[in-house]
């Protein structure tokens, strides 16, 4: 049966994974594709960035800067100064997102947009939907001991994956009525795959593969207390936190997974 196109919409939950968050680029694509209209969009880490450009409709340019990396920008991209409360400030991404998207707010996307963080002092999650978008993604993306957190108010802000990483109760807040989610970190239920390279693993190593431990576990306990209407899974365990220049890779690893996820529940 042909579905009206006022029936194939839905929110959409993007989840946290680093450089797997370039899969979201793929779902978006391969959504946008099959006609499903999104009608909100909740992003946690990785999946805020995205989400950022995309309810902004400047999805086309972040692809375009994806494509172009290369391991060594990546490199160059992430360094900063030391910080007392992080290994990187991140003003180089804080500056790549000024660039792009400049002083929009949320209140001004095209599509509805939350980001998610965490408040490190009272362990409470913050859903940000208002002020300064590059702000608000900053927050979300602050992965605890390598990026510095932020203040805003009387908030310390790090990264939502360590309350929520697959935000699909806060698309469902925001007022979808269906919720797509995209989670980027099924390596656990999997099992039997390595989540460090025998050896020394060096520090970014360590603190992704932890968080990968915890953002697995908490996804799979709240994905069953609340679960999507539709669940995208690409298959990304091969693919290291931080491969951010394999983008050509891991967009097609989304776009592919969301055609199939779309086909099996023949949305």
């Amino acid at each position: 049966m042909i579905q009206h196109p006022e029936t194939r919409s839905a929110g959409l939950a993007l989840g946290g994974g680093a450089a797997r968050g370039w899969a979201h680029i793929g779902v978006i694509l391969a959504l946008a594709e099959r006609n499903v209209h999104i009608t909100h969009v909740a992003g946690t880490s990785i999946g805020a960035f995205v989400g950022a450009f995309f309810a902004t409709r400047a999805l086309d340019t972040l692809m375009i800067s994806v494509l172009q990396l290369t391991r060594k920008q990546v490199l160059s991209f992430v360094a900063s100064l030391p910080s007392r409360t992080g290994l990187l400030k991140g003003h180089h991404i804080t500056s790549f997102l000024d660039q792009h998207l400049g002083a929009a707010t949320l209140e001004q996307c095209s599509i509805p947009l939350a980001t998610v963080a965490t408040d490190l002092r009272t362990a409470r999650e913050v859903t940000l939907d208002r002020g300064n978008i590059v702000e608000a993604v900053r927050a979300s993306i602050a992965v605890p001991g390598v990026f510095t957190p932020i203040r805003r108010d009387n908030l310390l802000l790090v990264d939502g994956g360590l309350v929520n990483p697959v935000p699909v109760s806060t698309v469902r807040a925001m007022g979808a009525d269906r919720v797509i989610a995209v989670d980027l970190n099924p390596v656990i239920r999997k099992g039997g795959l390595p989540l460090v390279e025998d050896g020394q693993p060096n520090m970014l190593e360590i603190l992704g593969a932890s968080a990968q431990i915890i953002e697995a576990t908490l996804t799979r306990t709240r994905l069953a207390a609340d679960p999507p209407d539709l669940l995208i899974c690409p298959d990304l365990a091969h693919v290291s936190y931080q491969d951010f220049h394999r983008g050509r890779e891991i967009i097609d690893l989304g776009y592919h997974a969301a055609l199939a996820a779309l086909a099996e529940a023949a949305w």
